[in-house]
């Protein structure tokens, strides 16, 4: 598994008489009897634990961070904000990793406030099994919250356990789940992805 961005090399070829190029998914191949090179392309790979995060889903990114759309928000512009390392506790993280995770928080939770006419914001982070963390990768939920969006203020910690805990039932039992299609976050992705422009 990738741990982190990689470029992807096209394989070698042998050198063939007369020039030719061929696109490709990953680059564009040249190839000649007098030289032969290979472009490289940037492919950009996340992971949430075991599990592939399709790059529609993330709007914001470092070199060592990014935020993503989450599967099931409880509340408009919940999302998460993991190390690019997959990190199953956060006293693992470096302190490069900290810095950089805290201060892409900062940024995301600044913009999604403000783009939700939202007045406060939660961070939370369940740091192991019995904190209620369900994925093996350290990750920070930010929620954008105003008055009234639940009737006790912490009740909001509740109801981030309980849907962590739904989401590991659900993923143990192979349950059909009631997940938001790739199309809904890959459309709520553009739109916080234009708030880093």
């Amino acid at each position: 598994m990738l741990k982190h961005p990689a470029l992807l090399r096209l394989p070698s070829l042998a050198p063939q008489i007369g020039r030719i190029s061929t696109p490709s998914s990953f680059g564009l191949r040249r190839i000649s009897a007098a030289k032969f090179t290979t472009t490289t392309m940037a492919v950009e790979n996340y992971t949430f634990g075991p599990y592939k995060i399709d790059s529609k889903e993330v709007f914001y990114s470092t070199q060592l961070s990014y935020a993503a759309v989450n599967l099931r928000p409880l509340l408009p512009g919940h999302v998460l904000v993991c190390p690019r390392r997959e990190v199953k506790r956060f006293v693992d993280l470096t302190a490069e990793e900290t810095s950089d995770l805290w201060i892409t928080a900062q940024k995301v939770g600044r913009q999604l406030e403000s783009y939700h006419k939202a007045s406060s914001l939660t961070f939370a982070i369940q740091d192991g099994p019995q904190a209620g963390q369900t994925v093996p990768h350290v990750h920070i939920h930010i929620i954008p919250r105003k008055a009234g969006d639940f009737e006790k203020n912490d009740e909001i910690y509740d109801a981030i356990d309980d849907s962590e805990k739904e989401m590991k039932q659900k993923l143990e039992l192979d349950k059909e789940r009631k997940d938001r299609s790739l199309e809904e976050m890959a459309h709520e992705a553009d739109e916080y992805r234009k708030l880093f422009v």
